[in-house]
């Protein structure tokens, strides 16, 4: 069984190796910035760390952290994270954390912006108009009115400074699952209506 797992592995993992080279190699803008995500995700992470100490498992998202675009550049925001006072535990008081978040970084989600698919109508055609059950042609309007509130679009402030976001430079619309998922998961962003 070992042997015929290898098989299977092997193949998908030089794939995904080529993949990657080829990535990295590309001239494409969504590329050309990885090592500055690399290093705002780091950062990013050792700003998490910090807040589930200080803020305790039960005050504490770790969605949230990933989704906050940066104000200013990474080197100062990093500088003046590294200065904020620390506890005799190592924590950074709860507090001072949240002044520094709100300082130096945008609100999460702030990098999509609201976006009216083109073609949508506020009453569809087609079945629905025919649904004679007024509870559930009132629940059907409902789903149909999240379109609205789903469809973002990346704010041009991603392909201009892609150093202060973790959010690719997208140039066609997207749909987010909604409430604190605010980034793009392809086909299955649909299965949420």
């Amino acid at each position: 069984m070992t042997g015929r797992r290898l098989t299977v592995v092997f193949p998908f993992l030089f794939f995904l190796s080529i993949v990657a080279m080829s990535l990295r190699s590309s001239s494409s803008p969504a590329f050309s910035s990885s090592s500055n995500s690399t290093a705002l995700i780091s950062f990013l992470q050792e700003l998490q760390a910090a807040a589930l100490v200080s803020f305790g498992r039960s005050n504490f998202d770790p969605k949230l952290y990933v989704d906050l675009p940066l104000k200013s550049d990474l080197q100062s925001t990093r500088s003046a994270f590294q200065s904020l006072r620390k506890l005799s535990n190592g924590s950074v008081p709860a507090e001072e954390l949240r002044r520094f978040v709100a300082a130096y970084f945008d609100g999460a989600g702030s990098d999509l912006v609201s976006h009216v698919p083109p073609d949508f109508k506020a009453e569809p055609e087609g079945f629905l108009p025919r649904v004679e059950d007024p509870a559930a042609r009132k629940w059907a309007l409902e789903v149909h009115s999240l379109w609205r509130l789903l469809s973002r679009k990346v704010s041009e402030r991603v392909a201009d400074e892609p150093e202060r976001h973790t959010l690719l430079p997208l140039r066609e619309p997207v749909v987010v699952p909604g409430s604190r998922f605010r980034e793009v998961y392809y086909w299955d962003s649909y299965w949420v209506i």
